[in-house]
Formats: structure tokens, C-alpha cells, sequence
């Protein structure tokens, strides 16, 4: 894995980038570069940090060039060799897919090369004849990539601190709004009002004057109408095929192991497609609620892995959030980050690649709040408004917080409402309650806003359970759960692979109608593969998820530090207001977990 920055038309001397660069040292120890370079009649700085992969010879290093290209890259090309067959390149002086990207780009065009690629990635290329910077993002989402143009400088970067503090002179209080409510920010958005990701499956184009971005691809609509064992073997003949290239690496690989679903299936299937015994990696708890480890060791025992776990405490989040928020950047809710970490930081010692099972919940339809939605939209449908209403306000002031979140989707009954209870962390509704009455005005132009507002999405088509997935493909995937997993692997200069995200198998979920994928229950397609290798018992459990006991260290370990947070809370905020949530969290058995811990933090 690797870091990227670019600076063009910068004032910034060489030595200024060089220390830019080693912000993001932990994307890439192996090799380090800054060059320049003359873009029109300014300059252009590409700089890099390696992380050797393929072909480890200091021939591979970047940027690398050829007569047309400079290009820099973070990433993996998979089927690279399989594109370097298609190529009339005879004079290939390295074994990289860095080397095949900049062939494909001359032979094919930029366009249609990236068709081609299996991989992720986040790709800066300059063409030195026609003056144009190229950035690219892979379909999914699992590499990041930032970018800015201010003042006539623009800048391009893996990581928001490789960007001059000049870009970052000014927040985002839509991006601070989205954070508070969702855990993440959102869209294009970043926590700096200037800064922007480029979207999965975009590339841009500068010209010196310009930008432009278009999509390269996209999920379709259409659905295809097979038989459920057909779906079953299609998926399973796609994940092999996936993690077959995901072995792909001059260095040892290993695997995340939580004991889930996801997981296990990807370990179960390297142990199979492996030589020798894999390396697997878990997390556990003390917390018997929140432990999954137990599972991860059977798992483990039965599929013949080397297996390692690292205990989880209160005593890490309180030693290591300084070491959590300078890797994630801006703000980040999701509350395994830390656990994350520590996971990759065990796994760095063993390994230099750890295979992941993100990606599954989304595909295969595993969450549960995509079945409260629909179940509770068509339950609460049969309900008279009047008798709703009421119940509303009885729900309201109930002082049960299962109640209490139900009491506005109860009087206004919509898809958006229903899955908010589930997929937010303070409920669109009640940010009124967080920040003082007239901010979210003054950012949105309304007092009230809705999950498809911060969102910034629209629903397409009259499958909910189909709706709802997509909506956490488009967003919540790639800007929390990816995140996570780039954020805190790279922190240890681990490189993390996601099989589950081939862009063949997302294509092929979602070609399937949700009916298919339900045949046999939640997440069927998935668990029916994995009976394959592993006994039932281990799968046929109730799903505990990788989550951490906040809502206990909130009253325990971390009361003192919400405390003090809320104590200097600035004046966007409704402080009185929040200290009432923190104290019905502490004392009076509440549950506020992730609005106390999206507060922790900004």
C-alpha cells in the first residue's frame, strides 16, 4: 500500500513537501520520493510513499514515467499480468502493476484502461503531452483520495494532513452537522469546507484552469432471474476467483478473523486456496456481550489456521485516541476504529497484507435495520394516523429509549424516518437538541433536516430491502466502514484486501433480486457457501457484529473525559442540553453510547 500527494502552481519550497510527504510515512516505509516537474509554465510536485508489494526491487519505485505518463499510485491491480497479455509492451523492466498501469494508459487511453482493472486503487497521473493531471478512485471506494484547487494551486492528496494547513483554513459546519448525526461525512464532503474526496468510480481532470469529473461506472438496475443454487455457485465461484487474486503479493498474507460470517468464509477459503497454514487475526472483549473471539478461535481450529487475538480494554481508547484522531484525520464515529488499530497493529508483526471481509452486510443484505424498515413500515402502515399520533406522544415521553426513538417515525411514517432509528447516531430530528436552534438553519436553510439531506441521496425503485443497500454502498461503506479499515491498517503500514468488494461479485449482488438473496434467510447466499467449510453451529448464531461495550465505559472508564469534552464544547453547540444527555447516560441508565462518543470525537 502507498500514500500520494501532488501539489500544482505551488509557492511551497521542496523541502516544505518533502516534510508534507512524511506526514504520511506510515502509508509506505520502503521507499520515499518527492520529484518536480513543469506543468505549462508553473510546476508540478509528485511525491510518494512506497509500500512494497510487488516486486520489492527499488526498479518499482514511484513516481514512475514513461515518455507520456508520470504516474503515482496507491493500490493493487490484481489482474495486472492478465492485462500486460492484452499489451504490446515486449520491454517491461519490472514485475509491478505500476509498470502495466502506465502501459495500459499509453496503449489504451485512460479511460478504457481503468475498465480494465481489477483492483483498488487511487491512481495521479500527469500527461506531459497534453498538460493535464488525471486523478482516479477505484469503483468501490477502498482507497482514498483527496483533492483541492484554491487561489489557482491545486492539490491532490491519500490523507487530509498531507495538504499545506493553507488549504485547511476553514471547517465545514455541513460536514460537522452530517458527522454529529451519522458517524461520518458523507458524499464528496470533507471535515474542510475546501477539500473534497473524489467520489468511488470518478476520475478528474485538471488543465491548469479547470476541473472536471466524470463516473466510469455505476451500479445497474436491472435484475437477473435465476435460480437460488445458481446464485449460490456464481458467488462462490466469484469469491474464489477474487481471493485467488487477492493472494497476489511478493510478501506473506493474512486474514482478519472475527468469527462472522464474512470473515470465516473469506479465511475458510484462503486456508483452502493456500500452501501453507495462514495467519488469521480477532479482537476480543471482556465484555461476553460484545465478544465474538471464542467463535474466531473455532473458526480457526477448524479450518487449520495460526491464529492470534488481542484483548480489547478502556485503558487502549484512553492511551491511543490521541494516535487515533492524528490517523483518521477529521472526524470518525464508527467506534471499532480503535479496536481496528490494535488489530492491525498484531497482525503487522506476522504479516504485510490482511484480507477483510468488509463488504458482505451491504451485498448480501445482513443488516438488521434494513428488515426493521420494511417490516415496521408495513406493521405501522395498518395503524390509523390519529391512533399513531397518539402513541407518538405517549412514546415521547416514555423515558424508554427504544420508545422514545420510535415516537417521530411513528407520526411521520416514511422509509427515511424508520431506518434512522437504526442507521444514525442522533436522530435527524433531535439535532435541535445537540446545537443551538438557529445553526442547522444557517447551514441548511431549514430548521429541520432529513437523513436523505445530510445524506445528500435519493431512494430509486420500490424494493426496500434493494434501496436501502444501495444507499449503504454509496455512502455508509465506502466513508465509514472503508475508512475504518484504510485509516487503521495503514497507521501500522498493514495493507488491507477486501474480496468481497471484486467489482464482479458488487456487480452480480446486485444484479440478484432481493427475493433470491433472502431464499433461505438473512444473508443466505453467503452462510450457505460457508456450511461448506465450517460446521453449522458456528454459523447459525446470533450475530454480534464488531462492536465495543461504549455505553459501560461511558459510565466507568470514560465519564471523567465526556465530561471534560462537554465542558469545552464551543458555541454552536446547546451545552446545557447536551450535559442532560450526559447525565442521563451516566446516572440514570440512558443509553446515548454513540451520541457521547460522536461527541468525544470533534
Amino acid at each position: 500500500m502507498c500514500g500520494l500527494l501532488g501539489l500544482v502552481n505551488t509557492k511551497l519550497e521542496y523541502s516544505e513537501i518533502v516534510t508534507l510527504n512524511n506526514k504520511m510515512s506510515h502509508r509506505g516505509s520502503d521507499d520515499s520520493s518527492v520529484k518536480e516537474y513543469l506543468f505549462k509554465h508553473t510546476n508540478i510536485f509528485m511525491a510518494h510513499n512506497r509500500l512494497s508489494i510487488q516486486d520489492l526491487a527499488v526498479r518499482a519505485n514511484q513516481p514512475m514515467e514513461n515518455e507520456r505518463y508520470i504516474l503515482i499510485f496507491n493500490g493493487e491491480i490484481y489482474n495486472h499480468f492478465e492485462i500486460r497479455a492484452k499489451l504490446d509492451c515486449n520491454n517491461f523492466k519490472t514485475t509491478s502493476d505500476t509498470e502495466t498501469i502506465l502501459c495500459a494508459f499509453t496503449e489504451m487511453g485512460i479511460e478504457n484502461a481503468i475498465k480494465e482493472f481489477n483492483g483498488m486503487f487511487a491512481i495521479a497521473v500527469f500527461d506531459k503531452l497534453e498538460n493535464k493531471v488525471y486523478l482516479i478512485r477505484d469503483r468501490v471506494g477502498i482507497k482514498p483520495l483527496y483533492w483541492s484547487y484554491q487561489n489557482d494551486e491545486f492539490g491532490f492528496s491519500s490523507e487530509l494532513k498531507g495538504f499545506p494547513d493553507h488549504f485547511k483554513k476553514n471547517k465545514s459546519d455541513k460536514a460537522l452537522i452530517q458527522f454529529i448525526c451519522l458517524g461520518y461525512i458523507p458524499n464528496d464532503s470533507s471535515h474542510y469546507r475546501d477539500i473534497f474526496k473524489l467520489k468511488p468510480a470518478h476520475y478528474l481532470v485538471f488543465d491548469g484552469n479547470s476541473i472536471d469529473i466524470k463516473r466510469y461506472w455505476d451500479l445497474s438496475n436491472n435484475k437477473i432471474h435465476i435460480s437460488y443454487h445458481e446464485a449460490v455457485e456464481e458467488t462462490e465461484r466469484l469469491i474464489r476467483s477474487s481471493i485467488k487474486y487477492r493472494l497476489l503479493a511478493d510478501v506473506e498474507v493474512g486474514s482478519f478473523l472475527s468469527g462472522g460470517v464474512d470473515s470465516s468464509l473469506i479465511s475458510a477459503i484462503m486456508q483452502q486456496e493456500s500452501k501453507q497454514k495462514i495467519k488469521t487475526f480477532s479482537i476480543g472483549f471482556a465484555n461476553n456481550k460484545y465478544d465474538e473471539s471464542f467463535y474466531a478461535k473455532e473458526v480457526s481450529r477448524y479450518i487449520g489456521s495460526e491464529h492470534f487475538e488481542y484483548q480489547f480494554k478502556a485503558t487502549d481508547i484512553i492511551n491511543s485516541i490521541d494516535k487515533l484522531d492524528y490517523h483518521f484525520d477529521e472526524p470518525s464515529g464508527n467506534s471499532t476504529n480503535l479496536p481496528m488499530m490494535m488489530l492491525s497493529k498484531m497482525a503487522k508483526k506476522e504479516v504485510t497484507v490482511a484480507l477483510s471481509g468488509d463488504g458482505g452486510d451491504e451485498l448480501f443484505l445482513g443488516y438488521d435495520s434494513y428488515f426493521f424498515t420494511k417490516d415496521y413500515l408495513k406493521k405501522l402502515n395498518k395503524i390509523p394516523q390519529t391512533l399513531r399520533t397518539i402513541l407518538s406522544i405517549i412514546f415521547k415521553y416514555s423515558k424508554q429509549d427504544k420508545l422514545e426513538k420510535m415516537s417521530f417515525p411513528l407520526k411521520n411514517l416514511d422509509i427515511e424516518n424508520l431506518y434512522s432509528v437504526i442507521s444514525s447516531s442522533i436522530k435527524p430530528w433531535e439535532l435541535n437538541t445537540i446545537f443551538k436552534k438557529d445553526y442547522i438553519n444557517s447551514v441548511y436553510n431549514k430548521e429541520n433536516v432529513s437523513l436523505l439531506d445530510l445524506l445528500e441521496f435519493k431512494f430509486d425503485g420500490d424494493d426496500i430491502l434493494d434501496s436501502l443497500s444501495r444507499l449503504d454502498f454509496y455512502r455508509y461503506l465506502p466513508e465509514s466502514i472503508l475508512l475504518k479499515t484504510d485509516r487503521a491498517t495503514m497507521a501500522y503500514t498493514l495493507e488491507a484486501r477486501v474480496p468481497i468488494l471484486d467489482h464482479r461479485i458488487v456487480e452480480f449482488a446486485y444484479s440478484l433480486p432481493s427475493y433470491i438473496k433472502l431464499q433461505n434467510g438473512k444473508k443466505s447466499v453467503l452462510k450457505d457457501i460457508l456450511y461448506k467449510q465450517v460446521p453449522k453451529e458456528l454459523v447459525n448464531r446470533p450475530k454480534k457484529g464488531f462492536s465495543v461495550p461504549l455505553k459501560h465505559w461511558f459510565r466507568n472508564e470514560l465519564k471523567d473525559i465526556i465530561y471534560s469534552k462537554i465542558d469545552n464544547i464551543d458555541e454552536r453547540f446547546d451545552k446545557k442540553n447536551i450535559k442532560r444527555i450526559v447525565d442521563l447516560h451516566v446516572y440514570k441508565g440512558r443509553n446515548y453510547e454513540y451520541v457521547l462518543w460522536n461527541l468525544l470525537k470533534i
